[in-house]
């Protein structure tokens, strides 16, 4: 973990978004309710390991090669085996300075990856925000989990969550064999 002076202000905006959406979600349908049954937030340092780490962890992949490395004869962590999340948003790190690295860790860990998504959502914001053109961000799927990467900015995570939660949800159907 890092400590930052300013403190996490887009995570806290994407969880504001995430709700406000699956509210008006289940407002609108009559047959089924949409919901978030755990958020974890977590500051992580600019490191390329630190960023794979938590996504690993979060993915269910860290707790599956420590199994199979305790049945090989090592060490299993510590950590609890946990069950994989749905959906992963890393956010900031995406642009140029020399300390944006997160789509960097984020595609060397991918199962696989999806071009498509984060492209669509910055042609889909650049008429608001034409910095969007200039993100790197990535998506894709690690194990059994959709992961994407947002913009650091808090309005601009929040407005890409906003084009992108219902085609994630569609996603994370489709990952969990349309349940």
């Amino acid at each position: 973990r890092m400590p930052m002076n300013r403190g996490d202000l887009s995570g806290p905006a994407v969880e504001r978004t995430v709700v406000s959406i699956i509210n008006q979600m289940n407002a609108t349908f009559t047959d089924q309710t949409i919901g978030v049954t755990h958020v974890e937030k977590q500051i992580v340092a600019d490191e390329i390991l630190d960023i794979q780490e938590v996504i690993l962890h979060w993915s269910g992949k860290a707790a599956a090669a420590d199994a199979q490395q305790g049945a090989n004869g090592g060490d299993i962590s510590d950590s609890p085996a946990t069950t994989p999340f749905d959906l992963i948003f890393t956010t900031g790190g995406t642009g140029f300075a020399p300390r944006d690295i997160t789509p960097e860790a984020t595609l060397s860990i991918l199962d696989r990856e999806c071009h498509g998504l984060m492209s669509w959502a910055s042609a889909e914001l650049t008429a608001r925000q034409p910095l969007a053109t200039l993100s790197r961000a990535a998506a894709g799927v690690c194990g059994e989990t959709l992961v994407a990467n947002l913009p650091g900015n808090p309005s601009g995570a929040a407005q890409v969550v906003g084009v992108l939660f219902p085609l994630l949800l569609h996603a994370v159907r489709d990952l969990r064999g349309g349940r």
